[in-house]
């Protein structure tokens, strides 16, 4: 299994055939195949060898595309880098990644001078947009021009691939280590599952920093199809790429499938193309699929669960089980049943399965399951016990294998589709001198599913404002893991026998009345 592998046979089932759909005209798979073999050879150039990190921190784009390709057919581990982040997260990934070379785009280009003092292994930035280049980078196409091309090294099974950075319990982001065995397998656990095949069109619409979006980034290379992007979500772009560019499939979030059925044009534009929706990342509320299947009746809406430890997908919940009405609609809060290749489990604290319908801790085994976190092997034990990816998550399971998520065992906020780990954002609330002691929690919000909330008490005789502590933690946080919202409380916050603090508590007056406590 080998992400080389997935160009080569598209190239040999679909040679002339269009990878690219871009606005100069089509890339065939064959010219796509000599882009690839010409970055690797140029990265070759810069004394890249495989296992060596190679970063991006770009906006959507077929550079991007060729970024993924390029590293995998060199050997070299490639770690997308989100473009919410701030500095000190940026710095963070690239440092611990040990990252050698930064591809990045006109939109972040500044933000990467600043911080290159402090990364010593990052030799060098190649600019992936045309135009005027920064002083110390590199232009993308006239370096891509003058490499010859090199032959995919092999790199395959085990060998690892990719750095996904995830939220951290400890309050660090985490690398994921996904295998090139790891990524083929989820592409192939899809495929079928999915119907892709070399007439599927899939438009890049979810950012490709995100493993959400990996499942097409690999899926729809493997079956020779073709590739359309935007540079960022917007609701106009999507339905002028459905409408012009004969866009058939893609990959959105609950919060985008709600700005795009919202939308006062969605009437204007032809949308009948569009024959498929993957939404996942974050619960879909009830009121905004319904909406959805009644504006798109064309497009069949399905729904993926998973997280990056498990590359990404571990069930689906399809079309046929999106009823409104009838004597199967409690299947819509569903999160789907098990992937081909994919084993699903609910296992109680001892890791021995619970009854069905009883709720329990979701675990996962399968070739799509990382071997482990980038030099965190502590945490590896603990995810990957007893033989099984333990998510964090807690469910339950009918008679008919379809899995139900009810509540989140791990201390993870998911917020317009990104998770947030509370332990982030208290981190940066403990690092202003006034604060005694914190707990942020996830409350309903209608558009973004959850809101990062903060409870926060102060040190006797300090003061502090809610806005004084916002501004705090803008620049120690990424935009979407800021709070939202802050309590001040005068007494201490409640505890368990052990010392801990009661999240559970604080977030119950938040949820009263809900079914479950996610939104």
């Amino acid at each position: 299994m080998s992400l080389g592998h997935a160009v080569r046979r598209a190239v040999q089932i679909n040679r002339h055939g269009a990878a690219l759909r871009l606005e100069g005209g089509d890339v065939s798979w064959g010219q796509f195949e000599e882009r690839v073999a010409r970055l690797a050879g140029a990265m070759q150039g810069l004394g890249i060898r495989a296992g060596d990190r190679v970063a991006i921190l770009a906006l959507n784009s077929h550079r991007y595309l060729e970024f993924f390709f390029g590293a995998a057919w060199l050997g070299a581990v490639f770690v997308p880098i989100n473009i919410r982040l701030a500095d000190e997260e940026i710095e963070h990934w690239l440092g611990d990644s040990g990252s050698s070379l930064l591809f990045v785009d006109a939109a972040f280009a500044d933000r990467i001078p600043p911080l290159r003092p402090r990364l010593p292994a990052l030799a060098h930035i190649v600019y992936l947009d045309d135009g005027a280049v920064p002083h110390g980078f590199t232009a993308y196409e006239p370096w891509l021009a003058a490499a010859s091309g090199t032959a995919d090294v092999g790199r395959t099974g085990d060998d690892l691939a990719a750095l996904f950075y995830t939220g951290g319990t400890t309050g660090r982001s985490k690398g994921v280590m996904l295998t090139q065995r790891n990524l083929a397998a989820n592409a192939y656990n899809v495929i079928p599952e999915l119907g892709f095949d070399r007439a599927t069109h899939w438009l890049h619409a979810g950012p490709m920093f995100h493993i959400a979006d990996g499942v097409a980034t690999f899926a729809i290379t493997m079956v020779g199809g073709t590739h359309s992007f935007v540079p960022r979500f917007d609701p106009v772009a999507v339905m002028k790429a459905v409408q012009e560019q004969g866009v058939t499939h893609t990959l959105m979030v609950p919060t985008m499938i709600n700005l795009l059925v919202n939308h006062p044009d969605l009437g204007s534009y032809r949308l009948g193309g569009l024959r498929s929706v993957l939404y996942g990342a974050s619960p879909m509320p009830a009121a905004v699929i319904t909406k959805a299947l009644e504006l798109l009746p064309a497009c069949r809406f399905t729904q993926a669960y998973g997280q990056t430890e498990a590359s990404p997908v571990l069930t689906l919940l399809h079309h046929e089980d999106h009823q409104v009405a009838g004597p199967l609609a409690h299947r819509l809060a569903a999160a789907g049943q098990s992937v081909l290749g994919v084993e699903i489990a609910i296992l109680d604290p001892e890791d021995q399965p619970v009854a069905l319908g009883e709720v329990g801790e979701i675990c996962a085994r399968g070739e799509n399951v990382m071997p482990g976190y980038w030099n965190q092997p502590e945490q590896t034990a603990a995810a990957l016990r007893s033989g099984w990816l333990h998510t964090g998550d807690g469910g339950r399971m009918d008679a008919d294998g379809y899995v139900y998520v009810v509540d989140r065992v791990k201390d993870m906020i998911v917020t317009g589709g990104e998770n947030v780990y509370s332990a982030e954002v208290e981190n940066a609330l403990y690092r202003h001198p006034a604060v005694a002691e914190c707990a942020v929690v996830g409350i309903p919000h209608d558009t973004w599913g959850e809101a990062v909330h903060a409870i926060v008490r102060l040190k006797p005789g300090q003061r502090a404002s809610s806005e004084d502590l916002l501004a705090h933690c803008k620049p120690l946080l990424a935009n979407f893991k800021q709070p939202r919202s802050i309590d001040l409380r005068e007494d201490p916050l409640p505890v368990s026998g052990a010392g801990k603090i009661l999240k559970t508590e604080l977030r119950k007056p938040f949820w009263a009345g809900r079914s479950r406590a996610v939104n």
